[in-house]
């Protein structure tokens, strides 16, 4: 104990006490969950995960108790996300509260509403309609103690936070577009179309309808005691105001210039700054109308589709139909680079709280990232450049000390020592990798219809070898030539056989070679992509994630010379070396635990390592997790 505190006080001295502050901040955020529900993995799982430079992992690594060992892929620092939870579905709407404490969402699958916590992300409260209800969108009352959510089943449901009761519920048809309260919290109105319908939030009873004109833009708001709305024409935009309580016409306020001429029926308006932000042939564009200026026009965003200001107009953000999320932060030339994000699950949905400080995106798992914290980072890239993300491939050596990795269709290859972790080979092999198998001695590599083997170093010393297909001691080609799109490849354990799947338009195939000459000995139809072969026996298998697989026995006519495919029976099982099973009775739960064969919680996975981006493959009693957001697979040893 007495070493311990030495140590946390000479560290303490030595780096500030804001860096301090933030780590055991991000620490305490990123494995809040765990925390909550099992302390003792503090030291099985959470020191564990904590990536390598972190100061809870200098303090406390020593004092961990863990039941696996990471072998490669722990972050050398924190994810830019300060927080993140995964659910069994993705999330269709999510807000924030007005005083930025808690966040509201609603998943496709479930009909409650769950209202988080802000920091940890720990669900607090749920809102139960008690109907099956799919939510399109949600809002806070400005005084925070109301929420209501809009219903795809044609209905807008309001409850009181404080006491969780229903309040009001109110029939509705049309197109929704989007609502905003009254300043007072009692009268909502909604965009139907080109109708604005409001509503007494209390009683749900129908107040007024206001037809507007038909380049009206997506969204209301609210300003003053009255709704606004803007229209775009001929390169301007026109302002709007419609009363809460009167059906009197909608009254024309203001008009405002646009830089370009544009028709779009999206657009953000922040009235408060009389600023417009508007995506124009896929430029990204923030007009001043108040000063008759630029403050933004990027072209580097591939893909923008959702826009937000934070409330004073500080922050920028512009979401993508990939994983990134821009953000700009305000200055006096206009609006600048601040941050560039990456959302885990592959969708941009980001929402920016009111106060400006934090955002979050969503979609089957919520991340949360604050705009400000100083320990925000972009993670690292990998140093495997491909544009497939279809998987990982991975193979262990027959006595489990060494691992080839490569993501699929790559053309780099890593072998790692399993008990060092250091990486012994790195292959650049100029082809599109489809397969491998390793050895004790030699490392054996399917791509681009070759087959290319290569020496792996003698010696426990030597490491981090560079090779490429210069230094390949054998190559022989398919004959004939192996179709290449969606092609996965299998060599036997004996060394003898390639089994390739491949798709080819409709049509989907099983392939079996000579992996000596290359020669193509049997074909025959197959539904699955991913083949294997069973481990000291003459069978090979096709499989799919959802766990069917065919099979067939390799049978060669002594009399002829002919090898064919024998088909056998369709199972959910291959007879052995199927690697989304443990051979060890190791499984993983669906709420990320990792258990052994008795039952024995080993380790939490955290989020990342199990969105519906990621995928797991298993060897013995290894686990490899891979995700194409993350800069390597992270191989897992477990029961140590």
């Amino acid at each position: 104990m007495c070493n311990a505190l030495s140590e946390f006080f000479d560290l303490y001295q030595e780096s500030p006490t804001l860096d301090l502050t933030n780590d055991f901040f991000r620490f305490v955020t990123g494995f809040f969950e765990v925390i909550s529900t099992s302390a003792p993995h503090i030291y099985h799982s959470a020191i564990l995960l904590s990536p390598q430079t972190s100061i809870v992992q200098k303090l406390y690594g020593l004092q961990a108790h863990p039941l696996a060992r990471v072998v490669c892929g722990l972050p050398t620092s924190w994810d830019s996300s300060i927080a993140n939870i995964g659910f069994p579905s993705n999330i269709g709407a999510a807000t924030w509260s007005p005083c930025c404490m808690f966040i509201a969402i609603a998943t496709f699958t479930s009909s409650k509403i769950a209202i988080l916590d802000a920091v940890t992300l720990e669900q607090l409260r749920t809102m139960d309609p008690r109907q099956k209800i799919i939510w399109g969108d949600l809002i806070f009352s400005p005084d925070g103690y109301l929420l209501t959510g809009y219903s795809w089943n044609d209905c807008i449901v309001s409850w009181d936070l404080q006491t969780g009761g229903l309040i009001s519920s109110i029939s509705t048809k049309g197109q929704y577009n989007s609502m905003s309260y009254s300043g007072c919290g009692t009268m909502l109105g909604v965009l139907f179309g080109n109708t604005i319908i409001t509503y007494s939030t209390i009683s749900g009873t129908q107040l007024s309808s206001h037809l507007i004109p038909k380049s009206a833009t997506d969204t209301i708001w609210t300003h003053g005691k009255c709704l606004q709305f803007a229209t775009v024409e001929s390169g301007s935009i026109t302002i709007w105001e419609v009363s809460f309580t009167s059906s009197h016409a909608p009254t024309e306020i203001g008009s405002l210039p646009t830089p370009v001429n544009f028709s779009l029926k999206r657009l953000v308006f922040l009235p408060a700054l009389s600023r417009l932000a508007f995506i124009h042939q896929r430029r990204v564009l923030v007009w001043d109308a108040q000063h008759q200026k630029t403050l933004l026009d990027s072209e580097d965003i591939k893909n923008p589709t959702t826009m937000s200001f934070s409330p004073d107009g500080c922050f920028f953000i512009c979401g993508t139909k990939g994983p990134e999320i821009h953000l700009w932060k305000e200055s006096p030339g206009g609006y600048l680079p601040h941050q560039k994000l990456i959302s885990s699950t592959g969708f941009s949905n980001p929402v920016v709280s009111p106060n400006g400080e934090s955002i979050i995106s969503f979609g089957a798992m919520l991340q949360l990232w604050y705009t400000t914290s100083s320990t925000t980072s972009l993670p690292s890239t990998s140093t495997q450049t491909s544009q497939y993300t279809e998987g990982v491939i991975l193979e262990f050596s027959p006595d489990k000390s060494l691992v080839a990795v490569t993501q699929w269709l790559s053309n780099t290859a890593t072998v790692l020592n399993v008990l060092s972790g250091n990486i012994l080979l790195v292959i650049d092999t100029n082809a599109k990798i489809c397969g491998m198998r390793i050895t004790e001695s030699s490392i054996i590599i399917v791509g681009d219809g070759k087959i290319n083997t290569w020496d792996l170093p003698a010696g426990d010393s030597v490491f981090n070898v560079r090779k490429d297909i210069g230094d390949s001691v054998q190559t022989t080609t398919f004959e004939p030539s192996a179709p290449i799109e969606r092609l996965f490849a299998s060599i036997s354990p004996d060394l003898n056989h390639i089994a390739l799947a491949s798709t080819v338009g409709s049509k989907e195939q099983l392939c079996l070679y000579d992996i000596h000459t290359g020669k193509k000995l049997a074909v025959t139809r197959s539904s699955g992509w991913l083949p294997g072969f069973t481990l000291g026996r003459h069978e090979v298998w096709c499989a799919t994630p959802s766990g069917m697989v065919d099979q067939w026995a390799i049978v060669k006519d002594d009399g002829s010379n002919v090898t064919r495919l024998k088909s056998l029976k369709k199972a959910e099982k291959p007879l052995s070396g199927f690697p989304w099973h443990s051979s060890c009775g190791y499984q993983v739960t669906d709420d990320g635990w990792i258990l052994s064969s008795s039952g024995m919680h080993l380790l939490w996975l955290p989020h990342h390592l199990r969105s519906e981006k990621a995928e797991m493959r298993w060897g013995g009693k290894f686990l490899t997790v891979w995700n194409s957001r993350l800069p390597e697979a992270v191989i897992l040893e477990l029961g140590i």
